[in-house]
């Protein structure tokens, strides 16, 4: 499984349901960093009918072993009624392949977040980050460590070693190759970025990255702690970071675009090609370098997931948790459009698959 796709694996939104790492931050820092403060019960928001129509791709994940297998859906709005697709059953498939497999024809294998290809028209047990801009193909990488290009209409696999990287990840997918990187055993952002020719086979190192979190567009999106920051950090298994930098693959050249200092910067995805971090009990886009972003949700709700519980779709975003669907709208704020009933802690949840039409 790669690092990409699930708070179960290791990478997500607040660590796991848990609190983002608090430091103590010296008097002169102070007006800049996140209260420190203890656990408290999440207030769940309360359903609101939405005033259009679409119908939102969702995938309900339902434990029934370490791994949980993934079941596609869609929800009409303004109903907000879920109706499972019997062709988006994606079950997990255990040792020694720790993939998913689609139920029907061609079946297609993944490393698991699962979203609905629209110009294919079937769900993909794959991450969206990992496909082609057209929906055409997607990469994932096997339990020993070779790359699969499949193509989604015939189901059709190439196959390319990617020794000695030992089990790295999918970043990006694009005319140039496959971007990969190392994740971090630890649950923070991992190390790149090296890229997959699929005409030579070659892997090389396109640029040592330290504390990656994404690629987009020849972008490589980073953890930084900035020196400003004088707190004085509590210990913790992965290493501090209170920024979140781009970098350019091609120049090297690199760009703050948010600080805070005391708080860990916790990158969980893009909408609409900008970044989305958490920081303390706030969710934020973040529109442009140097901007303390737009709040998106301030509050107790976790979103469990990386990249994967968080759909951009226009100016709208939709999220995903154990409790339901949540939709954020510039001029409506965050609502709950649709209530899930997952069990608390049993790591069943529902997220969006696609954009909403």
């Amino acid at each position: 499984m790669t690092a990409r796709v699930l708070c179960l694996l290791g990478i997500v939104l607040v660590a796991c349901s848990q609190s983002h790492p608090t430091a103590a931050v010296s008097p002169t820092e102070q007006t800049t960093s996140s209260p420190v403060s203890g656990p408290m019960p999440a207030v769940d928001l309360p359903v609101t009918r939405v005033d259009f129509s679409c119908r939102l791709p969702v995938v309900t994940v339902n434990p029934r072993s370490s791994f949980p297998d993934l079941h596609g859906g869609f929800i009409t709005f303004p109903a907000g009624q879920l109706a499972d697709d019997p062709n988006g059953t994606m079950p997990v498939r255990g040792f020694p392949h720790d993939d998913y497999a689609t139920t029907v024809s061609p079946v297609i294998y993944g490393d698991g977040g699962g979203f609905y290809d629209r110009a294919a028209k079937r769900w993909v047990p794959a991450s969206p980050a990992a496909t082609l801009a057209d929906g055409s193909a997607y990469a994932y990488v096997t339990a020993d460590s070779s790359a699969q290009i499949v193509d989604v209409a015939s189901g059709r696999v190439r196959t390319f070693e990617l020794k000695p990287l030992d089990r790295p990840a999918v970043l990006d997918f694009s005319t140039r190759g496959v971007f990969l990187y190392q994740p971090s055993g630890m649950g923070g952002p991992g190390e790149g970025v090296w890229l997959l020719n699929l005409i030579t086979g070659s892997v090389t190192l396109v640029r040592a990255v330290h504390r990656l979190w994404a690629v987009l567009d020849g972008k490589a999106w980073v953890a930084r702690l900035d020196p400003r920051d004088k707190t004085v950090w509590p210990p913790i298994d992965i290493q501090p970071a209170d920024s979140l930098a781009e970098v350019d693959l091609a120049t090297g050249a690199e760009t703050q675009w948010f600080y805070r200092a005391g708080a860990y910067s916790w990158m969980i995805g893009f909408a609409s090609g900008r970044p989305l971090i958490s920081v303390g009990s706030d969710v934020r886009l973040i529109d442009q370098p140097g901007s303390g972003g737009k709040l998106i949700y301030s509050g107790s709700l976790t979103f469990d997931g990386y990249f994967q519980h968080y759909q951009g779709d226009g100016d709208r975003i939709w999220l995903g948790n154990e409790r339901g669907i949540y939709l954020y709208r510039p001029d409506r704020g965050l609502q709950k459009v649709f209530a899930y009933n997952a069990t608390p802690g049993s790591g069943g949840d529902i997220h969006p698959a696609g954009i909403c039409l």
